[in-house]
């Protein structure tokens, strides 16, 4: 009688045993799904943010640029037809909207090709401007900041650069002046992208935004600021997705295999976040082990209630 009750006792033991596992095992691809749907849903929302972020960057420079703009063609022709006109009307009032948005410089393109700029050549003559052109071997009118903003007749952003004083990314917005039918020229402001690096280096995630020739300029990780850096397995792959949907790819140099969220940026940009597979999966598995261990406290109590 006693032999059956041991093994009645023994079954009961080792079914439950059993159940406990697969309750665990269920338990797991539950809170594993949860899980990766949560850490996902927050590298999304890090790239709404860096989004928002460049959205707002754009559209702070475009309004700055085009009241400027306004500003100047409140002026009567005769005041802007020509290099004379120009440094005695507007020359001043480049340097003012300079120095109160802090850019790199603000120019006027005029049709033959001569600038009349506020930058740091003037400042370093302790001038608020000066002029430009050929007797410096330039000509504006072959620059794609110029022949963009004339072809389109509107406001033009080119592709981030690399600015030869400062060394880091740059962008010139540009806009074309008519007055009374007249075109008076181009106007163009540099702008670095040091306050909205600045501002990258406080958001949360790896977060980058890149323009339409895969160049990335600003990051929360600075390693994809340097110059050559190939993030075209990325971007190749971005074009491919739709806006916020996540995908994983293997980065060529090293063959990580990792996880990346994209979005379009005002439909010039691309803000993405990437990560190692390892660590978008580390909170799933830090779960998991810590399941592992109830479990096996859980088989260890069954076991001991079988011995006794």
């Amino acid at each position: 009688m006693k032999s059956v009750k041991l093994k009645v006792s023994l079954i009961a033991n080792l079914i439950a045993v059993v159940c406990l596992i697969i309750l665990g095992v269920v338990t797991f691809m539950f809170v594993k799904q949860a899980i990766f749907h949560e850490v996902v849903k927050a590298e999304t929302n890090y790239v709404k943010t860096a989004k928002n972020s460049m959205e707002s960057f754009k559209a702070r420079n475009s309004l700055a640029l085009e009241s400027l703009a306004k500003s100047i063609l409140k002026h009567p022709v005769e005041q802007l037809d020509n290099q004379d006109a120009l440094m005695h009307y507007v020359g001043k009032d480049l340097k003012n909207f300079r120095d109160a948005g802090r850019f790199l410089a603000v120019y006027i393109a005029q049709p033959n090709g001569e600038l009349v700029v506020s930058d740091p050549d003037s400042d370093a003559k302790n001038l608020d401007f000066g002029t430009y052109g050929k007797a410096d071997n330039y000509d504006a009118r072959t620059r794609e900041y110029y022949i963009e903003a004339v072809k389109t007749n509107k406001l033009y952003i080119t592709p981030s650069y690399i600015d030869v004083t400062t060394n880091l990314p740059c962008f010139t917005y540009s806009i074309p002046l008519y007055k009374d039918g007249k075109f008076i020229g181009v106007l163009a402001v540099d702008i670095l992208a040091a306050d909205l690096q600045a501002e990258f280096e406080n958001l949360p995630g790896r977060t980058f935004v890149f323009d339409e020739e895969n160049k990335v300029f600003v990051s929360t990780d600075k390693a994809l600021l340097q110059k050559g850096y190939d993030i075209s397995a990325i971007a190749n792959l971005a074009k491919t997705k739709e806006d916020l949907e996540p995908f994983e790819y293997t980065r060529p140099k090293d063959g990580n295999e990792r996880f990346a969220v994209c979005t379009k940026v005002s439909g010039i940009y691309t803000a993405c976040v990437g990560e190692p597979i390892e660590q978008i999966e580390a909170p799933v598995y830090k779960i998991h082990l810590y399941k592992l261990r109830l479990l096996f406290l859980q088989v260890l109590l069954a076991s001991s209630s079988f011995i006794s």
